[in-house]
């Protein structure tokens, strides 16, 4: 190949390769190499003194130019296509060995040696081949060859391709056979910071991170100093002492004699890449670890052993050295219902002191956190932990029902980064929510329940609430036919709110024996006419016999108000109960109109009153709607033999129009406001 062949492949094919060099080496999915149309390059090559061919993935020619038919003469002639180097010239392929003449990868680029059968002999072509796009979707190969034969210099070689090497995107390093850097191409100084007259001389050892393995080394240069190329990750350092972790191609550089004059290495920046998939495969065991605690627990296991259980699979996370899962107790200490230390079979389990704790509550109430381990001589696993080397600690608050319950400790030993534990501080907060999810209401009945049952019993124990009564009035005469017993708590929580925690915690119907208790105490005190209303709920009902001791200590006629809110699961057992109980104790629903119970209870229960809540009552004197449900109500409870009783009459509007309606009984504060027994024979009624 001439002069002016030369300067025609310099300035047109290799402009053409520097574009491609350019481009990055993935397609935007990630996964695909960018390739340009290969009617580009046929359309470059056609009239270019130069070789230039396109091959399918297979290695079958399926273009060749002028220029590569016309020189190579037979049997290439018109006889080329479809078929590959070994069957056409079966002599010369079978001397080549592609990788072992390979120059140079970079990304999808190859350059490598390779003798073609010219018609005037065997030439030593530069050989540059890249993919480009094709039929259906395939990628093939092309190639353009630059004649080597007529120039013997390395250092001429690399000017015609100093165009490509210069502008790629990986770092491309040249070293002699000492190892001594020779030449960096600018993507080196971008991606390691070193600048050329940095390196130039020196050896890669520079760039050593210390974490490469000796054996990867030894197998390197084992295949180097064969003359094969080697191909692997290396993790080096930057000069700003970061990590850099490349994927390396690098191969001996032979001149035309063969003999190997240098190494050339093309390395790729992997670090992001590396990290994402090491990181990926950690989601995946922590997965395995999460999914492996779930299948290990047991039924009736106690929270203890499902606590201990979930601090072993947590150390199971490569970053952590120990483990505790603390419980709030009631006296707002920490205790470790479980503990475990990497390499210790067993780890006692210890209250954190007051002080410590209360740190711990405070700012668990804020949500996870990563803080250093210091020297903290009060602290009952100090001294372990000291032991172990631990500098950092993560805690994760455990919750259950939006209360905070718990807290779930991990400490990390010397050897771990912050920025390593922060990688692992969602599977620990997972770890910290799958607590929750198994032991959270274990825990809180220990907690939280506990708190509240703690509560309850005080005011059980200490009769911290007292009865009130308010007058139930015949709207007609004015005279009070009854009083209704309601109980007020000393610590201004509404009953309401007050019965409802008792229930949720299995003590309700102690509470509610306890107040029934009180308020018949009370009632004597009440004038002997009035009858007795008395709250029950259909459970303490049920019971029966807790309130027929109640009921013996009156000789009141009473009525027993059941909330039409409250559930009655057999309405049979509950008439059962009731007639037992009956004459002396007659059945009144509350709070009709409030919900959607009350017609059912009225018609399962033939209670002797219905109680009209407040919310049909407010407003009725101008209301039609309402006046006419008060009517329809007065009809229903007529036709069951039944008493309508107006509840939270509070004007005198409201109590004339019910009274216009023919309502019969009425009560509130209108006509009378709950208090003490005393309090209501001094009142003297309506």
């Amino acid at each position: 190949m001439k002069a002016a062949a030369v300067a025609s492949i310099g300035s047109a094919g290799l402009a053409y390769v520097g574009a491609i060099a350019q481009q990055a080496p993935l397609g935007a999915g990630g996964d695909r190499p960018v390739s340009p149309p290969a009617s580009d390059f046929e359309a470059l090559m056609a009239d270019t003194p130069a070789v230039g061919f396109i091959k399918d993935p297979d290695g079958r020619y399926i273009y060749a130019n002028a220029f590569l038919v016309e020189h190579l003469g037979e049997p290439v002639g018109g006889d080329w296509r479809g078929k590959t180097d070994q069957q056409l010239w079966p002599e010369v392929a079978a001397r080549i060995r592609a990788d072992d003449l390979t120059v140079m990868r970079t990304g999808a680029m190859h350059i490598r040696a390779q003798v073609m059968p010219f018609q005037d002999g065997p030439h030593d072509f530069l050989v540059i081949t890249f993919p480009v796009a094709g039929e259906g979707g395939r990628t093939n190969v092309a190639g353009m060859g630059i004649d080597r034969t007529e120039r013997t210099s390395l250092e001429a070689d690399r000017d015609r391709m100093s165009a490509v090497v210069e502008q790629i995107g990986e770092s491309v390093v040249i070293t002699d056979l000492e190892a001594l850097i020779t030449y960096v191409n600018p993507a080196f100084e971008r991606a390691t910071g070193f600048s050329r007259d940095e390196v130039i001389g020196k050896r890669s050892k520079l760039f050593d991170s210390g974490t490469q393995s000796a054996a990867s080394y030894k197998a390197m240069w084992a295949a180097l100093l064969s003359g094969v190329p080697w191909a692997a990750d290396l993790v080096n350092r930057r000069k700003d002492g970061s990590i850099l972790t490349e994927e390396a191609f690098i191969s001996p550089v032979r001149d035309s004699s063969g003999a190997v004059t240098s190494y050339v290495a093309v390395k790729r920046d992997v670090t992001e890449e590396r990290n994402l998939e090491s990181r990926s495969a950690e989601r995946v065991r922590e997965r395995a670890l999460i999914g492996g605690m779930i299948r290990s627990i047991r039924p009736g296991d106690t929270i203890e052993t499902t606590a201990q259980a979930i601090c072993l699979r947590v150390l199971g996370l490569g970053v952590v050295t120990a483990a505790q899962l603390y419980v709030f107790e009631l006296d707002g200490r920490a205790m470790a219902l479980g503990s475990a230390v990497l390499g210790q079979v067993d780890s006692a389990l210890r209250r954190l002191p007051r002080q410590r704790s209360r740190h711990l509550r405070v700012r668990a109430s804020e949500g996870p956190w990563i803080e250093p381990w210091t020297n903290r001589p009060s602290h009952p696993y100090n001294s372990l932990l000291m032991s172990l080397g631990v500098r950092l600690a993560a805690y994760a608050p455990i919750r259950w029902d939006g209360n905070l319950i718990g807290l779930l400790a991990v400490e990390a030993g010397p050897e771990v980064s912050e920025a390593e534990l922060t990688d692992s501080f969602g599977a620990i907060v997972e770890f910290a929510d799958l607590t929750a999810a198994l032991v959270g209401e274990g825990i809180a009945m220990r907690t939280e329940g506990g708190r509240a049952r703690e509560l309850i019993r005080a005011i059980i124990e200490r009769r911290e609430f007292r009865p009130v009564f308010q007058p139930i009035v015949n709207l007609q005469t004015g005279a009070i036919v009854g009083f209704e017993a309601l109980t007020r708590f000393d610590d201004g929580v509404s009953p309401e709110v007050r019965f409802e925690e008792a229930g949720a915690i299995g003590l309700g119907i102690e509470l509610e024996a306890a107040t029934l208790d009180a308020a018949l105490s009370a009632a004597a005190a009440l004038p002997d006419g009035p009858w007795l209303n008395l709250n029950t709920s259909p459970g303490f009902v049920e019971q029966g016999m807790p309130l027929r001791k109640l009921l013996r200590r009156t000789g009141r006629q009473l009525v027993l108000e059941i909330t039409e809110h409250a559930e009655i699961a057999d309405y049979e057992a509950f008439h059962a109960t009731i007639a037992d109980l009956r004459p002396r104790v007659e059945l009144a629903i509350d709070d009709a109109g409030a919900g959607f119970a009350s017609l059912r209870h009225i018609l399962e229960l033939r209670p002797a009153f219905v109680k009209v809540d407040r919310s049909i009552v407010a407003g009725v004197d101008t209301d039609l709607a309402r006046q006419a449900l008060m009517v329809g109500l007065r009809h229903f409870v007529g036709a069951t033999h039944c008493r309508l009783i107006a509840e939270g009459i509070e004007t005198d509007a409201e109590l004339a129009t019910l009274q216009s309606l023919d309502i019969g009984l009425g009560q509130g504060y209108l006509l009378g406001r709950p208090l003490p027994a005393d309090g209501q024979l001094t009142a003297g009624g309506p």
